[in-house]
């Protein structure tokens, strides 16, 4: 019988999940998993771990919620330092989503230009092709399929260029690439500097996309437009942060430090709905000499349970050098998956950073063309991962055919070895069905 549950898909017949251990997913019919992209590339440390349950079932004995406005706790500002101390930040104000965050960088940058005495500056830029969460500032800034939802409320602010080298690169060498986007992105900023406020970035592409990864000087490019234009630089790392990409912040790749970030799935990785901007000196220190007072904020952000998960998240990732772990793990599914790309001409791209890796599909790796209906493709592919026990993040934004190969930290190389294998099949079986369509071009070398 139908549930009373609205789905995204209202006809999907979805599998019911009854336990999780690791990166291993179990349905109530006894069929197991493997994660292999960690949710929405949320569970960092794996499923089920021991001691952030017996975190959540130890806070929940003394006290689930209070509201930020009225008390604070011990445990709540340990969990800020720590997370200052790992990422650099002078501030770390609590929410309970990704897209929170986002929202709330982007109030703390406009309240940061009241402060100082510059109330025009209203306007932000993200890129072109993004998605920075489901809130109306967040789809504002995103150049992504969701975005339609919000119709006319959503502001155009996605008038950045989007690093998409695989796409769009045109044989251009990659400092020459990075110098292109950066010419059309400083366009957008003297088009927009009388209001401009800042930018919103994710360093690497993640939910529209998946996987993208800017040209080496691009970042470093665009912190210096903000520096000129005394405009905020402000990452959205919600899906990178924290350990995914391989560092603590993906911006430390570029080695540049955001005025602003928005942190989120490795904070909670999947055991609480909990998220974070993380606030600079110079923000923070503007809004104390000046009103001392931030006017945001949510009912649930920090409560006592959360933090408590957050507090035993962190203390996982940190103990056991997850991070490092992660970075390792990652070298070696990056190798199998390049390995996949040379007998499977389905597979036109592999990339990513740190954990954080993607497949890109075409149905024909020379011209990089598709010509299913758009959508189409990935999904076909990753039906057939779950068919042999492998669960991968297709991309949503409506541009391309990309997945997200992005497992938890945690992950062995004995079940990549599972992960790529049941991908094999998975390959091999739609590339089966494409062949009989006369949908798919062989390439020489390359098996099908």
């Amino acid at each position: 019988m139908k549930s009373s549950l609205i789905q995204n898909n209202l006809s999907a017949d979805l599998p019911a999940i009854e336990s999780a251990q690791g990166v291993w997913l179990t349905d109530t019919r006894g069929k197991r998993y493997l994660d292999a992209c960690s949710g929405a590339v949320v569970t960092t440390i794996g499923h089920g771990n021991p001691a952030v349950i017996a975190a959540m079932a130890e806070q929940a004995q003394h006290v689930t919620f209070t509201h930020r406005g009225a008390f604070t706790s011990v445990q709540t500002e340990q969990l800020a330092d720590r997370l200052a101390a790992l990422t650099g930040y002078a501030g770390v104000w609590f929410v309970s989503s990704g897209s929170e965050a986002v929202e709330a960088a982007l109030q703390f940058a406009l309240q940061y230009f009241r402060e100082i005495g510059q109330p025009e500056r209203q306007w932000f830029l993200s890129s072109s092709q993004s998605y920075h969460g489901n809130t109306l500032g967040g789809l504002s800034l995103s150049g992504h399929a969701r975005r339609s939802v919000a119709g006319e409320l959503a502001h155009a602010f996605h008038t950045l260029p989007t690093p998409y080298t695989y796409r769009d690169s045109a044989g251009l060498s990659e400092s020459d690439y990075a110098d292109a986007l950066l010419v059309l992105a400083r366009e957008q900023f003297v088009e927009h500097a009388h209001h401009l406020a800042g930018i919103v970035i994710e360093p690497v592409g993640g939910a529209t996309l998946s996987a993208t990864v800017p040209p080496a000087h691009y970042l470093v490019g665009l912190k210096s437009l903000c520096e000129e234009f005394g405009v905020l630089f402000i990452a959205d790392e919600v899906m990178t942060g924290l350990g995914r990409a391989g560092r603590m912040l993906a911006s430390d790749h570029w080695g540049i430090k955001p005025d602003l970030v928005a942190t989120g799935k490795g904070l909670g990785a999947g055991y609480t709905p909990i998220a974070a901007t993380l606030v600079s000196e110079r923000v923070i220190s503007a809004i104390e000499q000046g009103s001392g007072r931030i006017q945001g904020g949510h009912t649930y952000a920090g409560n006592p349970l959360s933090i408590a998960i957050a507090s035993a998240v962190i203390e996982v990732l940190v103990s056991e050098d997850l991070v490092a772990r992660g970075a390792r793990m990652a070298v070696y599914l990056r190798e199998q998956l390049e390995n996949l790309a040379a007998s499977h001409p389905v597979i036109g791209d592999v990339r990513g950073v740190g954990m954080l890796l993607a497949l890109e599909f075409v149905q024909n790796r020379e011209t990089r063309e598709v010509t299913l209906p758009q959508g189409q493709l990935g999904r076909r592919v990753a039906a057939a991962a779950l068919r042999h026990g492998v669960i991968i993040y297709v991309a949503t934004g409506g541009f391309n055919e990309a997945a997200a190969v992005s497992p938890p930290l945690t992950i062995s190389t004995e079940e990549i070895d599972y992960l790529v294998a049941g991908l094999d099949l998975a390959l091999s079986e739609v590339e089966s069905q494409l062949l009989d369509e006369g949908a798919l071009a062989l390439v020489a070398g390359v098996g099908a």
